[in-house]
């Protein structure tokens, strides 16, 4: 697999997983003969953009795009920087 295809598996598996569409792929890198990938999500949608809570999934994928594991590692409100909460 390239990084496009695992990007769009990710993508894939953080919808099944969530319930919620992905805003984004932040990371996707090679490890391990594996992949490491973040995505971003609107975890609450507000009534001002600037307010939705954003979550933060990490998924872990072997070299043949299996999912091995995945966590939800970051809340944090969209309007503020580097602001995070536990979830």
């Amino acid at each position: 697999m390239n990084v496009m295809e695992i990007s769009a598996a990710a993508r894939e598996c953080v919808t099944t997983i969530s319930g919620r569409r992905p805003e984004a792929v932040s990371r996707c890198e090679r490890n391990d003969g594996g992949w490491q990938v973040t995505v971003e999500l609107i975890d609450t949608k507000a009534r001002l953009a600037d307010n939705d809570i954003m979550a933060t999934y990490q998924l872990m994928f072997d070299g043949e795009g299996e999912l091995l594991g995945y966590e939800r590692t970051r809340r944090y409100i969209r309007g503020k920087n580097g602001g995070s909460f536990e979830a």
